[in-house]
Parts: structure tokens; C-alpha cells; sequence
């Protein structure tokens, strides 16, 4: 954001807005909450945060609490209405604050809270990990009661929606549902396509890797099996979408609410999303490390850019760590102490999914008729534990809610007519030590390469591609996860099984077995969430996973690193932003000879054979294939997937349906070539036709940033009047690359504005850790008023980087401002 839009902000929503809420304007600026040397009580000696000029924060602390105390204080400066959604929906307390619409979705949360050891939880993420997040935590309600003791301090969507933060405790950082674990979600799928077309077919349609054979377990009935028995374990992970009667304390007219209620779902990941969207977000991100023996520098360099849906506020909180026994910087979630993806003085770390781990088991059981809450097992009836817990309502005092838990796990869904019940057994409620990124902490203060993976051997979930640089020249990969162990030979792990007895975890796969590679001979190692379990791993088969990322961006980012002798920094970057297409590159040559006499297919030909294969914002035939490409793959599915397992099957991979059209067979037709040619013709027809209706007829226009964009309304845009909201959104950018680009840039289907890509990026030097360069979109703060709301999203589009400032002269010239918290007197 502009200063003076910033201006303009301050000024018109002070009258406009904050007035009609009953509140004074908002003094929060850069470097305030707390001041130069202000009292902030629990803070134990001084602490110094100075601000660069690109919004991240480098805390100086005397001491490991008071830095963790800190890091919580300043997140919540910057993101108090992210980390109270956060919270409140993670521990099932929304309706607390939004009514009694809430209370399903509250048990639905606590199903899937972890219910352990929590002495052997905190240890598992860090020996002082009690005493770590309970800082943190400490932090947090330090600014929130700065903010309640000053309302004129509350985030604008708090004042607007009439509601307030809540506090945290030491297990707020703990929940489970926000981590990206597998796959129970498939487990249905595929049994609903194995119910449309046969396991044979559904085996030769599907994507998964290692390949083995689909076996429907004994007394499991596939044809029952529906999404509906997942509406739980959904509500939990998704959440529930506002209305406006969830604000009845808000002063904005029922109007207001309602636009309200639908711009904060949207804002919170709530609302649904279109397919190709879910599609975007289920396997991304990119990660390298090269050796020095491949640099110019002859010193280690190490990328990594995570790809996420892109939200404003951002899913990722930068932040330089510097206290006895720590000094780390990357990125990390607000909601989480210490960073995971960075480096420290020694070494540098960054990540990727690995999909290797199945952390999930949908689990079927017959119900005894004559008591709803026991279960077959092992020729007996069980009983079910039941737990009951008190939600707090809004307006209504307290409700009562029973949870149902089986010895597997919590029960999502019972069918009384069919007598089944039926529960996820998910490794992460089991086992200590399985919050999402928590177990980063180690590595922020590993040495070496053995005790990171030490540190790798704990980090369980995300299952995690974690790649590794130090300043001893060391290179490698860990590959971590939380396996569990399936004995039974019949057990893919692709479907749901019976729940009395006959399929029982043994254990999972220790620490000190995950795979791992250390100086590769290549001299690099890179992910892009494929396939990438070595082949001489003694355990390669023990899972059976749909999650693989499909091979085009690592293909393309070897294709760079191994003609690459005397890589840089810059060449790094350069690859991060890489926009050669593979997919066209694969495709586009299958017109080579054809023609036709239409005049606007003859353009499609003349401007695809001609082509780079390269999506710039400039590219005319990069929009022309954006758009033929998902048409060739919808033909040419309805023509392989039986009619019957269409609407469960969608669109397949586009491997295989590559795979289809460069070996046509009889889908295509008596004559299988012609028909293949006369299907891509017809596409490429109907692909002009869409885009003269949306772009006009004139070819040279139709430039691919011209559609393919990023721009972010403020989450309240749409109930305010339209000249507000204008200030208060971004410019609108345009953006190179594609879905399956280095340079992923995935996208909405019916505006084509970016919705998921590089959350973050880094380069990190280690030969000159100041040499290093990192981005964040759209700004690090979530408050309007801030310089560092929206300052980062025009760089970010144009793939240019700022200094990660390291050193502490370097962090000097890079100062914008400088807070100081101290103890009370």
C-alpha cells in the first residue's frame, strides 16, 4: 500500500467507518503496540524488535522466553483477527463469539484435538517445548490485553463483526486440523470409483504410487460408502461459513452483515471453492540445494518457495529469532513459535510435501442393535468412549455436546438404519509430537547434518521433503513422515476396512528409518512434492499414495540444475520464477501437419507451433493453450473414463491422457490418428471462440497477463461503499506462469486471478548469509494502516526479491523502526 493511500485510508475510515462502530481511530502504526521502551507486563528483561524496511521483524532477547514471549506479542501486533480465527476454530470455540450456528462445528473440532501425554508432546518438539510455547502463548494475550485495556488498539474486523480476541494457552499452538495430512478423503473416492467401474479400471485410471494391486476388503461395501460420512471430519478441517446473524452485536445495518458474513468466510478459507481450486492446493511447492562444487561461490545454495492458497493477510509470518542459543530467521505461520523454513548461522533448510506418509484410516464398524454406543471387535461388542464436554454459546449460557470415540479413533459418522458407525484412526491424534511444524524448532538450532536429522526424525507431520545446506559445504535430503505400519498384505491403505480387529496398525516407522540422502553425487537435490522415494529404500512399498505431484516442475527444474556448473543466487531466483511449460511443450507438437480452413483455428495453429513454450505476461499463445489445454483434457477423459465413473473420476492426469493422445487407440474413433487430429482441431476451435467472446477479436491482445492476474479486495471490501473499498484494495497485477510451471501461478477458472502459489520464497547464500533473498505476499501486517499491508505484492509479481538482512549491521541498514518492550517496575 502507497502512503498515500495509506493517508486516505486513515482519514476516511476514521469517519466513515470506525465512527459508525463507536470507536476512536486506530493508533496502531509501525513500531507501536508498546512503544520505545514501554512496560509490557511478563516480559523479564529488554527486548528489542527492529523493523526493516520490507516489515520483518528481528528480535533481540535477552533470554529464550522472552524471546518466544516476544515472537507471540509481535505476531498478534500484526495478525490478532488471523490468530483469533485461527484459535477459535481450531479449538472448537467459535460459537463462544459467533452464536449457537457454531456448536456442531465446535464438537466437530474437538473431535480431532489431541488428547495424549502433553508432558511427552511438549518434549517431543523441543526439550524446553513446555516452557517455549507457553511464552508464546504468553506473548499473545500480552497484545490482546494491551488491545482490550485500549479498544481504540482492535483490529477493524473485531469492531465490525462485535466481537473480541480470546486468550491463548500453551496448547493453542497444538491443533491438529490445520496440518496437510492424508488421505481419508481418498479412501472414499476411490471406493466410489471402484463402486462406478471395477477395480480394474479404476487401478489403470487412477494415479498412485508405488503401484499395487486395489483390493476391497472383506465386509466392506463399497456402494455405501459416500462423501456424507466425511460432513465431520470436513466441518472440522473447513469450518462453517458466516451469516450475518452470527454478528447480531455488530452496529452495521443486516445489510452489511450479510456481505460481511460472506467476505469473512471467504477471507477465513470457509467458503467453498471451485474444483480446479481444491486441485491448486493439493500438491505444490518447490525446493533445491546445490552443492558448491556448483556454484560460483563454491559454497552451498539453497531455495525453497512453498506454495499455498495466497491469502491476505498471508499464511506466512517472517521473522529473525535472536536470542542466547538462537539466531534464526525464515518463515514460518503466525500462530507458531520459531520458523520453518530459513536458516541459523550454520545451516539453511527448506520444504516441501512429501506425500509418503498416510497418516489415515477411515475405519467401518457394525453397531449393536442393542446399544448404539458398542462396536464389533474381535468377535465381542465394545464399548465406545464417550466424552462430554461444555461449549460456551453465545447468548445462550452452555451446551452440552457428547463425543464418541472408538479405540481407533473419533467418530465422524453413525448410520443407525444400516447399523454402522464409523471413525478416522489418524496417526496424529495417536502419537505425540505430530503438530503441524512444531518440531521446526530443533532445526532452528541444529549445527549439523547430524543433528538435523535428529531434529528430522521428530518431524512428523507435514510429511516434509526437507532439503539441507551448511557452511561446511554439506548438502542433503531428509524425507519426513509419520508412516503408519499396515501388516496386512491386502492393506493399500487406498480404502476404508472393517473395524473389528482384522486391520490393526503395527506401530509406525521410527524416526531413524525415514529416508534420507546426504552430497548427493549429482551435486544437488530438488522436490516438487513427485513421486521421489529412492528406489533402493528398504521401505519403499509400505505405503500406497494418490498425493504425488505431477512430474512437470521437477522435471523442468533438473532440466535447469544439470546444465548448470557455476549456479548463483540470482540463477536461483531466476529459477523460481522459470515459466517454460512442459505440458505445452509435450502437447503443441502434436499439431505439427495439421490444418484447417477455419481461419481462427489456422491462427490457434499458427500462434501454438510457433511458440516458446514460455507463459509470459507478453504471451499471446500461452492464453490460447491456458485455455485449449483443459478442454483436450475433458474430451479426451469422456472418452477413456466409462460413462458411469465420470462424475467420480472428473478429468484425468494430464500424464495419462498425454500418454492417450500420443498413442491413439480405438476411443478415438475407426481411425484412432484422425480421430485424435479432428478432436484437437475441434478443441482449438471451440478454445477461439470462448476467447473472442471474453477478450474481442483481436488476437494481439489477447496477452496472457492481460488475463492472469493477482489483486486481494480487503476482506470487509464488500460492505463498504465502493469508493472505501477501492482505497483500501491492491493494484491489480499481471503474473507469468501457470499451474504447472517452476513458476506455479494456479488460478480460477472464471477470472483467472491467481489463487495459490509461492506463499514465500527464499534463496539462501551460504557462503554470506546477508547475500540471501526471500519475498512475502502480500505484506507481513494485516492491519490497513500499516506500510507493510501490501508493499511486497508488486515485487512478488514481477518475481523480484528483497535482502534478507542477517547480520546485525545489515539489519541497521535496513532499520525502519525500532520497538523496545521491558519488565514492569
Amino acid at each position: 500500500m502507497n502512503w498515500n493511500r495509506r493517508v486516505r485510508w486513515s482519514s476516511l475510515a476514521a469517519t466513515v467507518l470506525l465512527a459508525a462502530c463507536g470507536g476512536g481511530g486506530d493508533d496502531h502504526k509501525p513500531g507501536g503496540g508498546g512503544g520505545p521502551g514501554t512496560e509490557v507486563p511478563g516480559v523479564t528483561e529488554s527486548v528489542e524488535i527492529i523493523r526493516d524496511r520490507n516489515g520483518v521483524s528481528h528480535i533481540f532477547a535477552q533470554n529464550q522466553r522472552d524471546l518466544f514471549f516476544a515472537q507471540g506479542y509481535n505476531a498478534a501486533r500484526d495478525r490478532l483477527w488471523q490468530l483469533d480465527q485461527w484459535r477459535r476454530r481450531g479449538e472448537g470455540k467459535m460459537a463462544e463469539q459467533f452464536g449457537p450456528r457454531f456448536v456442531e462445528a465446535d464438537r466437530a473440532a474437538r473431535l480431532f484435538l489431541f488428547r495424549g501425554d502433553l508432558e511427552a508432546e511438549f518434549a517431543s518438539y523441543h526439550p524446553e517445548g513446555k516452557e517455549i510455547l507457553t511464552a508464546f502463548a504468553d506473548g499473545v494475550n500480552a497484545y490482546v490485553d494491551e488491545v482490550k485495556a485500549d479498544p481504540s488498539k482492535l483490529p477493524i474486523e473485531f469492531r465490525l463483526t462485535g466481537t473480541e480476541p480470546g486468550r491463548w494457552s500453551p496448547t493453542s499452538s497444538l491443533i491438529r486440523i490445520y496440518g496437510i495430512t492424508r488421505n481419508v478423503g481418498t479412501e472414499i473416492s476411490v471406493a466410489r470409483r471402484i463402486a462406478a467401474v471395477g477395480a480394474a479400471t479404476t487401478e489403470e485410471l487412477s494415479e498412485m504410487e508405488p503401484r499395487r494391486p486395489l483390493q476391497v476388503p472383506a465386509g466392506i461395501d463399497v456402494s455405501t460408502l459416500n462423501t456424507g460420512i466425511l460432513a465431520n471430519y470436513q466441518l472440522a478441517r473447513n469450518g462453517l461459513d458466516f451469516e450475518a446473524s452470527d454478528f447480531p452485536r455488530s452496529p452495521l445495518s443486516e445489510p452489511d452483515r450479510q456481505r460481511l458474513a460472506a467476505v469473512l468466510s471467504v477471507a477465513n478459507g470457509t467458503a467453498e471453492r471451485a474444483p480446479e481450486e481444491l486441485a491448486a492446493l493439493q500438491h505444490e511447492s518447490n525446493n533445491w540445494t546445490v552443492s558448491g562444487s556448483r556454484t560460483a561461490t563454491g559454497k552451498p545454495i539453497l531455495a525453497n518457495d512453498p506454495h499455498r492458497a495466497i491469502s491476505m493477510p498471508s499464511l506466512r509470518y517472517m521473522v529473525h529469532l535472536n536470542a542466547p542459543g538462537w539466531n534464526v530467521i525464515g518463515a514460518g505461520e503466525p500462530a507458531l513459535p520459531g520458523v520453518s523454513i530459513g536458516h541459523n548461522e550454520r545451516i539453511a533448510f527448506g520444504l516441501t510435501i512429501f506425500a509418503y506418509g498416510d497418516e489415515e484410516d477411515l475405519y467401518v464398524y457394525e453397531i449393536n442393535p442393542a446399544n448404539p454406543n458398542q462396536y464389533r471387535y474381535n468377535g465381542g461388542w465394545e464399548d465406545m468412549r464417550l466424552v462430554e464436554e461444555t461449549i460456551p454459546v453465545r447468548g445462550q449460557g452452555e451446551q452440552q455436546v457428547t463425543l464418541k470415540f472408538t479405540r481407533h479413533g473419533p467418530v465422524v459418522h453413525e448410520d443407525a438404519a444400516a447399523g454402522k458407525a464409523y471413525a478416522v484412526r489418524a496417526a496424529y491424534l495417536e502419537f505425540p509430537g505430530t503438530a503441524a511444524y512444531l518440531a521446526s524448532l530443533r532445526l532452528n538450532q541444529a549445527d549439523n547434518w547430524t543433528e538435523f536429522t535428529e531434529g528430522m526424525a521428530r518431524h512428523y507431520t507435514p510429511g516434509e521433503n526437507m532439503v539441507y545446506a551448511d557452511v561446511d559445504g554439506n548438502i542433503g535430503w531428509f524425507g519426513g513422515a509419520l508412516v503408519p505400519i499396515r501388516p496386512n498384505p491386502d492393506w493399500s491403505g487406498l480404502l476404508p476396512v472393517p473395524g473389528d480387529g482384522r486391520y490393526e496398525w503395527a506401530g509406525h516407522l521410527p524416526g531413524s528409518q525415514l529416508p534420507r540422502i546426504f552430497n548427493p553425487p549429482e551435486g544437488y537435490f530438488a522436490t516438487a512434492n513427485q513421486f521421489n522415494v529412492p528406489d533402493d529404500y528398504t521401505h519403499r512399498n509400505l505405503t500406497n499414495t494418490m498425493g504425488w505431484a505431477e512430474p512437470y516442475r521437477f522435471d523442468r527444474i533438473v532440466e535447469v540444475l544439470d546444465r548448470s556448473s557455476q549456479h548463483t543466487v540470482e540463477d536461483s531466483a531466476k529459477l523460481q520464477i522459470d515459466q517454460l511449460s512442459i505440458p505445452a511443450r509435450t502437447l503443441v507438437p502434436m499439431l505439427n501437419g495439421l490444418s484447417s480452413p477455419d481461419a481462427d483455428v489456422a491462427e490457434a495453429l499458427r500462434q501454438l507451433l510457433a511458440w516458446d513454450y514460455v507463459a509470459t505476461v507478453e504471451s499471446v499463445p500461452a492464453t490460447i493453450f491456458e485455455v485449449w489445454m483443459p478442454k483436450v483434457l475433458t474430451e479426451v477423459s469422456n472418452r477413456v473414463i466409462p460413462a458411469a465413473g465420470r462424475s467420480v473420476f472428473g478429468t484425468l492426469s494430464k500424464p495419462k491422457v498425454f500418454e492417450r493422445l500420443a498413442n491413439p487407440d480405438d476411443v478415438f474413433g475407426a481411425d484412432p490418428v484422425a480421430g485424435r487430429n479432428a478432436l484437437l482441431l475441434e478443441t482449438l476451435k471451440s478454445t477461439m471462440t470462448d476467447l473472442k467472446t471474453r477478450m474481442g477479436s483481436d488476437v494481439q491482445t489477447w496477452k496472457w497477463g492481460s488475463l492472469h492476474h493477482i489483486k486481494f479486495d480487503h476482506e470487509l471490501a464488500e460492505f463498504l461503499n465502493p469508493d472505501l473499498a477501492g482505497r483500501l484494495a491492491t493494484s491489480r497485477f499481471p503474473v507469468g506462469g501457470t499451474n504447472d510451471t517452476v513458476h506455479r501461478a494456479s488460478y480460477r477458472s472464471s477470472d483467472f486471478r491467481v489463487t495459490s502459489g509461492a506463499s514465500f520464497r527464499q534463496v539462501i547464500d551460504v557462503g554470506n548469509w546477508d547475500n540471501s533473498l526471500a519475498i512475502n505476499v502480500p505484506g507481513q501486517s494485516a492491519d490497513p494502516e500499516s506500510p507493510y499491508y501490501d508493499n511486497l505484492l508488486e515485487a512478488w509479481s514481477k518475481g523480484e526479491y528483497f535482502p534478507l538482512a542477517f547480520s546485525r549491521g545489515a539489519i541497521e541498514r535496513a532499520k525502519a523502526d525500532t520497538t523496545r518492550l521491558r519488565p514492569e517496575r
